[in-house]
């Protein structure tokens, strides 16, 4: 199963799919914006989507913090036990990296590289103090920051 399918597809066929129609999910909006963006998270499985404001999925998170979620199934023989170099490995030259930066809002966090693919824009954060991957972000083309 590839993750980034849903990239662009309406919330209901993403929430419609085993395992993700039975897991617990959270649903938040932010109307502050100056287009709403509408959150759901699923408590305990390291995934959360942000959607548009027609609830079209625009952005994947998936988290090493209490994941159950098995991102092999996505991207194939990758893990977050996997290094930088794995990832390097798996995915070639990043079209942008970063180094760990401590922000005075965000906080720490660390490396990080992003890659362009056919589909869409993967971003890969690193641990701070490894380079074990923490976070892994799938975007649609029309979302991802500068």
């Amino acid at each position: 199963m590839s993750i980034g399918k849903y990239l662009g597809a309406h919330i209901s066929e993403f929430l419609s799919q085993k395992p993700f129609k039975d897991w617990e999910v959270e649903r938040s909006t932010e109307d502050d914006l100056e287009q709403p963006i509408i959150n759901y998270v699923f408590p305990g499985q390291g995934l959360q989507l942000r959607c548009d404001q027609y609830d079209k999925i625009s952005v994947i998170f998936l988290d090493d913090r209490e994941s159950d979620f098995d991102i092999g199934d996505c991207f194939g023989n990758l893990s977050f036990s996997h290094s930088r170099e794995n990832v390097l490995s798996r995915f070639g030259r990043p079209s942008k990296s970063g180094e760990k930066r401590s922000h005075p809002v965000l906080g720490d966090y660390g490396p990080w590289d992003r890659f362009v693919l056919p589909s869409y824009t993967i971003h890969v954060e690193y641990q701070i103090n490894s380079d074990l991957i923490k976070r892994i972000t799938i975007m649609r083309e029309d979302v991802v920051p500068g």
